[in-house]
Order: C-alpha cells, then structure tokens, then sequence
C-alpha cells in the first residue's frame, strides 16, 4: 500500500524543468534511495514532496489525502518531515531541549503519540551529549540530531537529503544504524545520497532520476547493471561498455 504517491509532477523554472513529469509510489514501511547526477533534480523533487515549493503540475498524495501546494509545517503535522543537506540544529541548545521542542510540534492526527525523550536519548544513544549545545557537537552526531527531532516530531515518512555527506567512515557506519534503527521501529525511509556504496548497502529500493526525468526504478542490484543509469553518471561510452 503506498503511503506517498507522486502523479506526473512537473517543476518549472521559468524555462527550465529541473524536474520532468515524475510518477512513482513510495510503500509505507519502505527504505528507499533517490539518486541521481548532479543536477538531476533530486532536492527539487524533494522539495516539492515536503512542501518548500508547489509543483508547476502534477499531484502529490500523502497517507490517502491530496496534499499538493501544502506547507511544510502542515505536511510535518500529518507526518511527512524531511532534512536538509547539512546539519541544521539550534546551536545554542542542548540535544534534550531540542528534542523537547521537536516533541511539541501539534499532531495533526491522533494516530501519532508524543515521543518521550528519555527514550529518544537512549535509542539514539545521545546521553553522553545530552547537555552540549548543538553548536559543539561531532558532526556525525548533528546529523542523527536532525533526524531525531524530525523522529521526535511524530514521523511515519522520512525524507533525508544526503545525510552522510562529509562524514568520516566511522561516523557513515554509525548513520547507517541509526536510520536501520528509525525504519525498524515502523518510519518510512525515502534518502537521497551521493556515496552509492552508502546507499546500496542501506536501501532496498532505488529511484534514478536524469535531467529532472525518472529513467529507473528498482533493486540496488538492478540500478547499478542499468545501462541507462550508467550512461547518466559515466557517459554513453562507459554505458556502451558496461552494455
């Protein structure tokens, strides 16, 4: 059963589509990546999902209702929450005030509780840092930060915009438990990612977008032996090779 469903959306730009006519479903309870070239449109078409621009065309269902043009805070309300490239948390607060604040966002619907922080510490395993502003954090723990409060906000569909980008190996792995950790408690996953070692080992789905067009969809395997995404990273004689 999908739980978002994107209907032939189209984001122009004056005369430029950076993202070209896009359908494709996301299943509840998937983990799925989105990659792409750069360019190709990704955090356009995220942004259009998460309600930071309206689609030129097209729709955009989320959990059964037609949420296109919709606000951010109102998607967040309903459960639809995204992250950005980059940590951005409150720099002057501590992981448990932020955490607290995150927690207050009004629910739109009864069927999402309240998070107790006490239990969102411990399952992200922030208690050593629980008191540290947010300004003074490793960078790795800025990014599990921003999905904990988007965790903390009452979230059934995550959308991450390229979580592991300047984290070191050690801070890479720790990630990739972390959003393991949110998609087995019951969270849909929906990451856009350029380290493809990264995401191939996370998702079990993957979305190629070119150009602002979607030119493949399906298992990692699959992806990375398409000709067609190939072509799209490498150029047509690295896919004519690969062919």
């Amino acid at each position: 059963m999908s739980l978002l469903r994107i209907d032939d959306v189209t984001q122009q730009f004056g005369g430029l589509a950076a993202v070209k006519g896009v359908s494709l479903e996301i299943r509840r309870g998937e983990l799925c990546g989105l990659i792409g070239p750069n360019g190709a449109g990704k955090t356009t078409l995220f942004n259009g999902v998460s309600g930071f621009l309206s689609p030129t065309r097209g729709r955009i269902h989320f959990d059964g209702e037609d949420v296109t043009g919709k606000a951010p805070h109102a998607l967040a309300a309903r459960g639809l929450v995204r992250t950005f490239q980059g940590a951005r948390v409150f720099p002057k607060l501590t992981i448990r005030e932020s955490l607290r604040i995150a927690g207050h966002l009004p629910h739109g619907r009864g069927a999402r509780r309240q998070p107790v922080i006490a239990d969102v510490m411990q399952e992200f395993g922030f208690e050593k840092y629980a008191d540290e502003p947010g300004a003074s954090l490793p960078s790795g723990v800025m990014r599990e930060l921003g999905i904990a409060m988007a965790i903390a906000t009452g979230a059934i569909m995550l959308l991450l915009d390229e979580p592991a980008a300047g984290l070191s190996a050690e801070e890479v792995a720790n990630l990739q438990r972390v959003i393991r950790h949110v998609h087995a408690a019951g969270v849909t996953v929906w990451v856009i990612e350029h380290n493809l070692h990264f995401l191939m080992g996370l998702v079990d789905r993957a979305v190629v977008l070119d150009a602002g067009a979607l030119i493949a969809d399906g298992p990692p395997r699959e992806i990375t032996q398409d000709p067609r995404v190939i072509e799209a990273y490498l150029g047509a004689e690295a896919a004519h090779a690969a062919g």
